[in-house]
């Protein structure tokens, strides 16, 4: 239960007044990310301006009640107001949008994150080995490039060298990498990508087309696989990196033998648009990113590849070729690792019922959830409970 008193240190003294710096940055942070002046979000939680004022520099304290409050009004998680999101976020924000202010995806890699460290802490999630497995393709090295890499990342999830890979988000759970598809908005950056503890996170903006989200957690695939030396070893220059994930997820999702085998097989039969359609349709990519392969892979012309982008096509270019486009990663979407995680994590007390309604954003009611495990008498219960010290590295409690 939180009560209305003062937060304190764990040693019972008043926090330092960096912690409460920190905690006034992260609210204002909110706050501009909600769209909300400081008239607007003191008139929600029932405060002065100026007492909003002197939270956000740390000139006021916050007691649990109106800490609680500012939560609900801002839309964020208690325990992101009063710790730091896990190291690994913060020297990936940059790389991940671009270097714009984006913080949807700031927030939303930050709050996933969190909630899979409760999991890794309590033993439902463990680092896999693929995770950084795949040496850095230096530029330049002719036998070793996104190709190749690609090739070798297909073989590690355990899919062929042809094939089209379906339900991609649930094929690289096998790597480690565990994929959330979250309504970001339109000004949100496509992707992004964060490791906890060796086991890798991403979230993909759902409000993209699905070819498009797909790319994208392809090319966080590329981080999760190539890992911190992959960075290391292209240098400074953050485009030539993403630039290298891009041609890397490209090959990934539309490989050199099979689409140049399925092209021969089908342009005795339809034109080079109707081929270009059903590959594209069947390999679950986007129509700009097949034509720029049909290309690479010399299967159409420069000027054929000009006419083919001049005209997209419709629902019934695809249905007249026998196809459907398929969508994945749709908004909302949670890796089913982590859910099945967090069930057996409730079953055997490691977390509370509102911490898995929480992590599963609300798809299952508490009431739906499985009996829990029988305890021992002998064995000591405990979970992880948001609001305990282990959260938050602040220094600040309830």
């Amino acid at each position: 239960m939180v009560e209305a008193s003062s937060w304190k240190c764990d040693n019972g003294t008043m926090a330092d007044e960096q912690a409460w710096i920190e905690v006034g940055a992260r609210i204002a942070a909110s706050r501009r990310a909600r769209g909300l002046s400081q008239d607007e979000l003191a008139g929600k939680v029932g405060l002065d301006r100026t007492a909003i004022t002197k939270i956000e520099v740390g000139r006021r304290h916050v007691n649990s009640l109106e800490l609680v409050r500012l939560a609900e009004v801002l839309d964020r998680p208690l325990q992101s107001l009063v710790s730091e999101p896990p190291a690994s976020i913060v020297s990936r924000r940059a790389a991940v949008a671009g270097g714009r202010d984006d913080q949807a995806s700031d927030f939303a890699i930050e709050d996933v994150a969190r909630d899979v460290q409760v999991l890794v802490d309590v033993h439902a999630l463990s680092p896999n080995p693929a995770k950084g497995s795949l040496r850095a393709i230096l530029p330049g090295e002719e036998e070793w490039g996104p190709e190749e890499a690609a090739a070798e990342a297909r073989s590690l999830i355990g899919a062929d060298a042809k094939s089209p890979i379906h339900h991609l988000a649930s094929k690289i759970e096998s790597a480690g990498l565990f994929a959330y598809s979250l309504a970001l908005g339109d000004a949100s950056s496509d992707g992004s990508y964060a490791e906890v503890d060796g086991v890798g996170v991403a979230v993909v903006n759902g409000e993209i087309d699905s070819g498009r989200r797909r790319l994208t957690l392809a090319h966080e695939l590329g981080h999760h696989l190539f890992g911190d030396a992959y960075s290391v070893d292209w240098g400074t220059d953050t485009s030539t990196t993403e630039k290298a994930l891009d041609a890397f997820a490209g090959f990934f999702l539309l490989p050199r033998a099979g689409s140049s085998d399925r092209w021969e097989t089908l342009r005795a039969e339809y034109t080079a648009r109707q081929s270009a359609i059903i590959i594209s349709a069947e390999y679950r990519v986007s129509w700009g990113a097949a034509l720029r392969h049909f290309r690479d892979y010399d299967l159409i012309t420069r000027d054929e590849k000009r006419l083919l982008e001049s005209r997209s096509p419709t629902r019934a270019d695809y249905l007249e070729c026998g196809v459907r486009v398929a969508e994945e990663l749709q908004p909302l979407y949670i890796p089913t690792g982590v859910a099945a995680a967090a069930i057996r994590a409730y079953r055997s007390h490691r977390i509370s019922g509102e911490q898995v309604i929480a992590m599963l954003h609300g798809q299952v009611h508490i009431d739906e959830l499985p009996a829990r495990d029988e305890i021992p008498l002998e064995s000591p219960v405990c979970w992880l409970d948001p609001a305990s010290p282990q959260g938050s590295q602040s220094g600040l409690r309830i």
